[in-house]
């Protein structure tokens, strides 16, 4: 008689095991979710929130800068500054630089505190050429800071990403790296740069004043001899200059400081003597 009482409550476990793993389940299922969700909405909080103190943290910033309290605008910034993955850590590392270029500027000119400061703003504008992704109008605006602050070889690199990420700016932005580079006595390759634009630009009249300006910075900043042969290569390009008798002259100077009399010679017998119109002297 015991029997059957035991083999219905082993028969009812049986029924009853599968019903208690798919609501064990199903209560999991609502656990994980209702977690879920809950973490997703306070994540979304928490980001909105960062980005709120980061908004806040980047116009706190811009006062205190613009009231001379440099030391305490960088100071605000610190933690956007310290999280790459913050949306605003580009515009901080932007206005990082500017906080520091105004502090610099502050200075007395001239002053071994000022160029001890000058100097500091190099891995700075290092930094923001490394990071990249700054619009033509930024790189812009940092090429002309650059320069200010007597970084001529980094405003010369920011003018050639400019006229790399504005085609129309292209011709533009090549010549003021041209420019900077002489300034920061590196003649050699603004002269080149300005050859490079002779031989890209349409114009007669801008071709000629390009060579004329490139090879006088090639002869300071190389030799004669480099320029006479690269001014060559551009004339070999653009024959029609050959035309001009300002350019044989130039080049008949070129050649007699490179070396070569018997070529300046030769061209100044043909353009003052014999001049042969559309072409090359021979």
């Amino acid at each position: 008689m015991s029997i059957a009482p035991e083999h219905n409550v082993e028969a009812r476990m049986r029924l009853f095991r599968p019903a208690s793993l798919l609501l064990f389940g199903a209560l999991v299922i609502v656990v994980v979710f209702a977690v879920a969700w809950q973490y997703g909405w306070h994540g979304r909080r928490a980001f909105s929130e960062s980005a709120a103190d980061a908004r806040a943290q980047i116009q706190g910033a811009n006062l205190m800068l613009q009231s001379g309290q440099f030391t305490a605008a960088v100071r605000q910034i610190a933690p956007i500054l310290a999280n790459p993955n913050n949306p605003l850590y580009r515009q901080a590392r932007l206005l990082q630089w500017q906080i520091a270029r105004a502090q610099a500027l502050a200075i007395p000119p001239q002053s071994p505190a000022r160029r001890r400061a000058e100097a500091g703003l190099l891995p700075l504008l290092d930094g923001l050429l490394q990071l990249g992704g700054w619009t033509p109008a930024e790189l812009r605006s940092l090429a002309k800071d650059a320069y200010a602050v007597g970084a001529y070889g980094l405003s010369a690199k920011f003018w050639i990403a400019a006229a790399k990420a504005d085609p129309a700016f292209a011709s533009q932005g090549q010549w003021q790296a041209a420019q900077a580079l002489a300034a920061g006595g590196d003649a050699a390759a603004a002269g080149q740069i300005l050859l490079d634009l002779a031989a890209q630009t349409p114009s007669l009249a801008r071709q000629k004043a390009l060579l004329l300006q490139g090879g006088r910075w090639l002869q300071g900043g190389a030799s004669a001899a480099v320029a006479l042969t690269r001014c060559q290569a551009l004339l070999a390009r653009k024959p029609a200059l050959w035309q001009d008798r300002q350019v044989v002259i130039f080049m008949s100077r070129l050649a007699l400081a490179a070396g070569q009399p018997g070529l300046a010679a030769q061209w100044l017998h043909s353009a003052l003597v014999q001049p042969q119109p559309g072409g090359k002297p021979s």
